[in-house]
């Protein structure tokens, strides 16, 4: 005979998990807690249902530049450009959870704690893999005048390179912030309170010694000093800061080199989703899965509104 557990579930079945569309749950958890949504464009027309499903975006209007006028002379209109991106959603992965009877009894017992600790996890597992691809996918696609040692408009600006990174200190680390900035000026790309750069952990090192860390020249913004707070500051050179282990990164001479990506917002377009899962019981052991399966691709709709930097600490 079967008895009801003190949360009220005899079984995994019997759980929220069985519901349909519960997967919906992670990725709503993963919208509210991941940066990822911060730094991408996200705002697609439908639903993501299947493997190489066509997903639209719609690039924002191009006026370009005004005539000159001469007296009488007949107007020569321009069209509006207003140009679609279409990109085909190719990447699948699966997770499927075995859970044997004891796991069941304690998932069923202690439900409440179980499922939110199976949220987070969930969520951080599904937030990695896609971070790691659009950090990658950000590094190949940016334009070829936004990175390397020959960028900018004038190819004057250097960035680092492979096999030559820039080195980067407390007394130099203002200056190379402000490169990744100019990059993306030059390239009409900046926009106000919309401009982000993933670093790695590892730059608290350099900006413990630089101005960011010294509350006297950070004026009333003393919560900004890394050495008051402990915690990088949510704003560098207009950048908004998120830090990640997951940047891409190259062993140079025997260190450690990141690319740090700097850009727009909405540069990179990008779509994912949880599409199916299911609660199976395998005939070949005492045991229920849990699988699930998501879909997710990415591509840049803006290359120019992507800077890349590669540093290594000095």
């Amino acid at each position: 005979m079967t008895t009801a557990s003190a949360s009220g579930y005899n079984s995994l079945q019997s759980t929220p998990l069985a519901r349909p569309y519960y997967h919906d749950t992670i990725i709503a958890r993963l919208m509210e807690k991941s940066s990822l949504p911060l730094i991408v464009n996200m705002n697609i027309a439908q639903p993501l249902m299947q493997c190489y499903q066509l997903i639209e975006f719609i690039r924002a209007p191009v006026v370009g530049p005004w005539r000159k006028y001469e007296l009488n002379q007949t107007l020569i209109p321009d069209h509006l450009c207003i140009s679609g991106f279409q990109m085909r959603v190719c990447n699948q992965g699966y997770k499927a959870l075995k859970f044997d009877n004891a796991d069941i009894r304690n998932a069923c017992e202690r439900w409440d704690s179980f499922e939110a600790s199976f949220l987070d996890s969930a969520q951080s597992s599904l937030e990695h893999t896609w971070q790691c691809y659009v950090l990658n996918a950000m590094v190949l696609e940016a334009h070829r005048c936004n990175k390397n040692n020959n960028a900018g408009l004038h190819g004057d600006i250097d960035l680092g390179a492979p096999g030559a990174p820039r080195v980067i200190t407390g007394d130099n680390i203002a200056v190379e912030l402000a490169k990744l900035q100019r990059v993306l000026v030059e390239q009409n790309m900046w926009q106000d309170g919309k401009m982000f750069i993933r670093v790695p952990p590892a730059i608290r090192e350099a900006l413990v010694s630089s101005p960011y860390a010294n509350a006297l020249q950070m004026g009333s913004c003393v919560d900004c000093s890394i050495l008051v707070t402990g915690e990088l500051p949510g704003t560098i050179a207009g950048f908004n800061v998120y830090v990640t282990n997951d940047l891409p990164t190259v062993i140079i001479n025997g260190k450690p080199a990141y690319y740090i990506i700097a850009g727009m917002a909405d540069a990179f377009a990008f779509a994912g989703d949880i599409v199916e899962s299911r609660i199976v019981q395998p005939t070949t052991s005492f045991s229920v899965e849990y699988q699930m399966q998501a879909l997710w691709g990415g591509k840049a709709i803006y290359p120019e509104g992507l800077a890349i930097g590669l540093w290594t600490l000095g």
